[in-house]
């Protein structure tokens, strides 16, 4: 990741820990990489003090940060220690020494200009089932993630998927739905109900959302856009998905079946569950690998 020098009276921001540069701003606050005590490279993400003013917001980010310490999932960015430094509030997390997913896509790096389609489809499910793997060991915990999109997916150089910010993440009650306090996440990738504020939310909200992103990673383009967030949302609820966007590319109709499934307006039809997901997607995936080398 590309690192630019902070200003130097944060060097010192945070005590025990040395500020090595910045690596990104977000809406809510600053994140740097930086050494802990121990000489452990990590990512430190600090809370703009507007928001720590903010109790909705201090509370989101704390409970980001005891998801992210609480969880432990090859797949799930680790974090380490949330904490108050004269004032900051701050969260160290593991750092990935890699690139985004939404910075793949936009950038066309690596895996999409020099990979052969057949190579760059494999590349792609293997992703979708990394991230299907992170989002059933959440919901096995009880939490909905509700932001699932391609700049909350990091991707090592060993090519390891990182699931990362769950400030938008809520419980999900034993009746299978998640109160959430207001429509929450990115217009582009919500499901049909979370765009439409419902309450009852459950774990095929994320499934519709990891569906529009396999389908951004896909096509290189996301599956509805507007000039606003609200003609957006609009065409999340009342229009068809743009098939014809895979079809032109070659990929292997197969992709188009478990992206349809999985952004089926209808949330009953839908995958159900990420392990759901994962069944369907490894057999079917490999079957369609088996054929194609008989066939060579």
């Amino acid at each position: 990741m590309a690192v630019n020098q902070p200003p130097q009276n944060q060097n010192e921001a945070i005590p025990g820990y040395q500020i090595i540069g910045k690596l990104g701003s977000g809406g809510m606050g600053l994140v740097f990489k930086a050494r802990d005590k121990n000489r452990r490279t990590v990512a430190l993400k600090m809370l703009y003090p507007k928001f720590a003013a903010n109790k909705a917001s201090l509370d989101r980010f704390r409970r980001e940060a005891e998801l992210l310490i609480k969880f432990k999932h090859p797949n799930i960015v680790k974090g380490y220690h949330f904490g108050n430094a004269k004032g900051i509030y701050f969260l160290a997390m593991e750092y990935i020494d890699g690139h985004s997913v939404q910075d793949q896509i936009a950038e066309g790096r690596g895996f999409w200009a020099d990979l052969p389609e057949e190579s760059r489809s494999e590349l792609i499910v293997n992703i979708i089932l990394q991230v299907t793997r992170a989002l059933d060991y959440i919901e096995k915990q009880g939490i909905l993630h509700r932001d699932i999109k391609p700049d909350n997916l990091l991707m090592t150089d060993e090519g390891v998927i990182k699931l990362c910010d769950l400030g938008f993440a809520q419980p999900i009650s034993s009746d299978k739905s998640a109160v959430s306090e207001t429509t929450s996440g990115t217009a582009a990738y919500m499901s049909p109900e979370q765009a439409r504020g419902q309450a009852d939310l459950d774990i095929r909200s994320d499934i519709y959302a990891l569906g529009a992103t396999f389908y951004h990673m896909v096509t290189g383009k996301m599956p509805f856009s507007g000039g606003d967030n609200m003609e957006v949302i609009a065409q999340v609820v009342l229009e068809s998905l743009k098939s014809d966007e895979i079809k032109n590319r070659k990929f292997p109709p197969l992709l188009l079946y478990f992206i349809e499934k999985m952004m089926a307006k209808d949330k009953d039809i839908r995958y159900q569950t990420p392990a759901e997901i994962i069944e369907d997607m490894e057999a079917q995936w490999n079957g369609f690998k088996s054929l194609e080398e008989l066939n060579r």
